[in-house]
């Protein structure tokens, strides 16, 4: 965090303690929570704003109740979605199945193969196999 962002967090914290501003604090403050993201620090402050043992607010307890409010962040951020490689595993006509799992068509494909070997098995499976 940048002297800036705890300017701005300070101000935040002023707006309920009525806390006297100065440079001189905003660079107390940054010394000691220089290391914290702002979105941390704030979700700290909400989480010690909520503890009754806390009377007047320090930088200490932003740092205390930091770890919780990193797990906290990380807990709420939605989750991206299983990005898939390739292109999805085809589909049997006649079993509306994966071919990988279908036993018949898979059955199919091995015997065209062992007639015919690999020449024109895709052809095969696309005309005859896949939806």
């Amino acid at each position: 965090m940048n002297i800036a962002e705890v300017k701005e967090l300070l101000t935040e914290i002023s707006v309920i303690d009525n806390r006297k501003l100065s440079e001189e604090v905003a660079e107390g403050w940054h010394s000691i929570l220089s290391f914290m993201p702002l979105e941390i620090a704030r979700e700290a402050l909400r989480l010690a704003r909520k503890d009754d043992r806390i009377n007047w607010l320090e930088p200490k307890h932003l740092v205390s109740w930091g770890r919780e409010a990193a797990f906290k962040l990380d807990r709420d951020k939605p989750k991206d979605e299983e990005v898939l490689i390739g292109s999805p595993t085809p589909v049997c006509k006649q079993h509306n199945a994966p071919i990988m799992i279908c036993d018949l068509c898979c059955h199919s494909l091995y015997k065209f193969q062992e007639a015919n070997g690999s020449s024109g098995l895709e052809r095969f499976a696309q005309t005859e196999i896949y939806a």
